[in-house]
């Protein structure tokens, strides 16, 4: 997919503050990937530099005077687009652009990868479809390419919709019960902080359940003012005319980092009341936006066409109270209704009865428990019985010495060699990489090294070996004989086998 690149609709004056916005924007990330080693910083570039939003959608006489611009830069690394701290360097730089005075209007960056925007085109996510579709590529590396996007169904838009707003805003609920239990106690600072996660969340419902995307941020000025950008009805749940009402949502907003760290966080009852209410308004207005937003995605659905009924159709009362129906007897019933009995039930068999009965209903819920508890009763038997057999084994008597010490082995390798080893002297080897299992009538020893696994080998056979480098020194651990010692020596031959040998 390519990318219009046309703002004729523009003023000659908006298109040269873009043009200086770039140009900002591109030394501000060249000099801080200036003298990086990483190689997402090396070779980390900006593929294509996007102007999405008002400035992009609509005519210039519908944007609102002072809009800020919105910007999707897209490079070319995961990790370089994760980068949050030099990307706040690059967002510092603009803001303090705009204060200044260089440009007239306040910038919003986000940085996404190449494969991020490409694999939610793909799946159809409605903010970055929107971006592709309508946004206006400021630069554009030559041969850039995006994917073609998708458009979600109506209906599986509006599932995932309902789904996002239901777990978003459950957890804004929640933080704002949290911060009237704060409240409550006078821990004011604990309040306010809480106040911040309500908003966040709020915020967050509106943004995902509407465009199924929403900035990786926890300013809530920048989750405001995206909000606000889908539904203006928002803006009336944090009126900002006032210096008292602006003080307060900015104590609100502060919260999330010096509530937290800082020790001279400090917010006043009236603030704090103040804020609580406004919360309470944008929880409201949140549900709004969203229920609306759901009641125009089902205007869009198709009507279901009803085949006309066959015969003339009479109403039936229900006058038995409604009984509990598990899912068992619901596949019941929709299988007698595809395939019904050729028979009847017998009326001398209360087993219908039962079958409705709530004592059937009940039985039937524990069952799930039932099934655990004897897995765990099955599986705590078999852990048992392995037990008493594993206590049963008797070893038998380590092999013999001559079996250890008098050998000639050609393997390829030393695993190969010390495997030779085992088996010679009545041992059974399992060998995984570096890992040893050494399998001696029935106990089991886990070594990490070669060199281990022969050390204790050779213990098994009433020897103590001592290993330095390549050579282990083995001597004979029986009191009641003379002391005999032995040297155990890796040599490497020239056709890839090894040879070990044994000296006394």
């Amino acid at each position: 997919m390519i990318l219009r690149t046309d703002a004729d609709h523009l003023p000659a004056p908006i298109r040269d503050e873009l043009l200086h916005v770039t140009t900002i924007l591109f030394d501000a990330v060249e000099e801080t990937t200036k003298g990086r080693c990483s190689e997402h910083f090396r070779a980390g570039r900006i593929l294509t530099l996007i102007l999405h939003g008002p400035h992009a959608e609509k005519e210039w006489e519908e944007v609102v005077p002072g809009e800020a611009f919105r910007l999707l830069a897209i490079v070319n690394y995961p990790r370089l687009a994760r980068s949050e701290h030099d990307w706040r360097l690059v967002r510092d730089r603009l803001r303090r652009a705009w204060e200044h005075g260089e440009i007239a209007r306040p910038v919003r960056l986000s940085v996404e990868s190449l494969e991020r925007v490409n694999a939610a085109l793909v799946e159809g996510v409605p903010h970055f479809v929107t971006i592709a579709e309508q946004g206006i590529a400021l630069y554009q590396m030559e041969g850039l390419r995006l994917k073609e996007p998708r458009h979600l169904p109506v209906r599986e838009r509006a599932i995932r919709g309902v789904a996002e707003f239901m777990r978003w805003h459950k957890r804004g609920t929640g933080f704002l019960a949290g911060a009237a239990f704060y409240r409550d106690r006078g821990d004011a600072p604990m309040a306010a902080l809480l106040l911040h996660q309500a908003c966040e969340h709020f915020y967050l419902s509106v943004l995902l359940s509407i465009s199924l995307h929403a900035p990786r941020t926890h300013a809530l000025d920048e989750l405001r003012e995206a909000a606000e950008a889908l539904d203006p009805r928002l803006c009336s749940a944090w009126p900002r005319d006032s210096r008292f009402e602006r003080r307060a949502f900015g104590c609100i907003r502060r919260a999330y980092v010096e509530a937290r760290y800082g020790r001279s966080y400090r917010i006043s009852g009236e603030e704090l009341s103040w804020a609580f209410a406004r919360v309470k308004v944008l929880q409201e207005r949140a549900a709004s936006a969203c229920a609306d937003h759901q009641a125009s995605l089902a205007e869009r659905l198709p009507a279901p066409i009803l085949p006309p009924p066959v015969g003339p159709t009479t109403a039936v009362a229900l006058s038995q109270p409604a009984r509990r129906v598990n899912m068992l007897q619901r596949t019941w019933g929709i299988v007698r209704r595809v395939a019904p009995l050729k028979g009847q039930w017998n009326p001398l068999i209360s087993l219908r009865q039962f079958w409705r009965s709530d004592r059937f209903i009940d039985w039937f819920d524990h069952l799930p428990l039932v099934i655990v508890c004897l897995c765990f009763f099955m599986a705590g038997a078999e852990a048992t019985l392995w037990r008493v057999k594993s206590a049963q084994v008797v070893r038998s008597k380590p092999a013999d010495l001559s079996a250890v010490l008098d050998f000639d082995v050609r393997a390829d390798t030393v695993l190969g060699a010390v495997m030779d080893v085992a088996q010679r002297a009545g041992y059974r080897v399992k060998a995984n990489e570096d890992i040893w299992t050494v399998r001696w009538t029935g106990a089991y020893r886990a070594k990490a090294t070669t060199f281990d696994a022969l050390a204790d080998i050779l213990y098994g056979s009433g020897l103590c070996p001592a290993i330095r480098d390549d050579f282990i020194t083995v001597r004979h651990c029986d009191k009641s004989r003379p002391p005999m010692a032995a040297m155990v020596e890796y040599q490497a031959e020239p056709g890839g086998n090894v040879g070990l040998s044994a000296s006394r």
